[in-house]
């Protein structure tokens, strides 16, 4: 009998659930926080508006470090760092303050490093002139990750969306890639005690969710 390529590992039916259970709570929660009324492109993150729901216990100097981005980012990009994001990760990991992230840009890569106190969440989006290619790039951030697999059905939002069982989520959205690699995090995570791939899966669709208010 002739070799035969090992088949790759699916989602089982409560990995789906789960993951489109956290797509309508994170869509619903950040909608409030990320939807600016129309439907034109998302604002840099100094334009938006702060939620109250998070106090901040940060001085104006880290605020200012935190909106910042460098020439050139596009605004999408810009929000993995922007206040609704940083409030979303409070929120999630129950910390005691707002996350003051460290941000890099570098041909067409936006690198947003969260240290937080159970280790570091990285969120990054890659710009595209095409979607295609966004799409190649977020399929390769996972490929060869243990347990890779397209993220399916509902749990995707209608996008090409990839999943490691270790903590990296990729989606790609129109020319952008979006990914959130929690793989440096303690697991279980959060007050709530999930995985690492749970959580990097519901900051991915809040930071989508900011793309489409």
């Amino acid at each position: 009998m002739g070799n035969t390529a090992p088949r790759r590992p699916r989602p089982t039916a409560g990995v789906l659930r789960a993951l489109a259970a956290l797509a309508a709570a994170a869509l619903t929660t950040a909608a409030v926080g990320c939807a600016q009324g129309g439907t034109g492109p998302p604002a840099p993150p100094a334009a938006m508006g702060a939620p109250a729901s998070a106090a901040r216990d940060v001085s104006a100097a880290e605020a200012v470090q935190a909106s910042a981005s460098p020439a050139g980012v596009p605004p999408a990009a810009a929000m993995v760092c922007g206040d609704e994001i940083r409030d979303r990760i409070a929120q999630a990991l129950a910390l005691p303050a707002v996350p003051v992230p460290a941000s890099a840009w570098a041909a067409g890569l936006y690198t947003c490093t969260y240290a937080l106190p159970g280790g570091t969440l990285v969120l990054s989006v890659k710009a595209y002139p095409d979607p295609a290619a966004a799409r190649s790039y977020a399929q390769a951030a996972v490929a060869g990750l243990p347990g890779a697999a397209p993220i399916q059905g509902l749990a995707n939002l209608g996008l090409p969306a990839y999943r490691s069982s270790t903590g990296t989520v990729a989606f790609a959205k129109d020319a952008f890639a979006l990914t959130v690699d929690a793989t440096r995090l303690g697991e279980p995570v959060g007050p709530q005690r999930t995985t690492r791939t749970a959580l990097a899966y519901q900051i991915a669709t809040d930071v989508l969710a900011c793309w489409s208010g």
